[in-house]
């Protein structure tokens, strides 16, 4: 049962994000079909690196070592 409603929400994600794209306009028609058909395949190796690199944001909300943390 899980994996049927884990299939209609991945169906329903996908439709949706085609739905709002076509509607805004944001998305490119040519692109979405050729890879859709398999024509235009993900490589994941031609993305640039993570703009996040190591996040600093995180590390910042880390206590410091010394710091006292209230384990819960």
């Amino acid at each position: 049962m899980s994996e049927c409603r884990t299939l209609t929400n991945f169906t329903g994600n996908a439709v949706a994000t085609l739905l709002i794209g076509k509607w805004t306009n944001e998305i490119d028609l040519d692109v979405a079909r050729a890879t859709l058909s398999g024509q235009n395949r993900f490589d994941e190796l031609a993305l640039e690196p993570d703009v996040h690199g190591t996040s600093t944001s995180t590390d910042a909300a880390r206590p410091a070592d010394g710091d006292k943390v209230a384990v819960i």
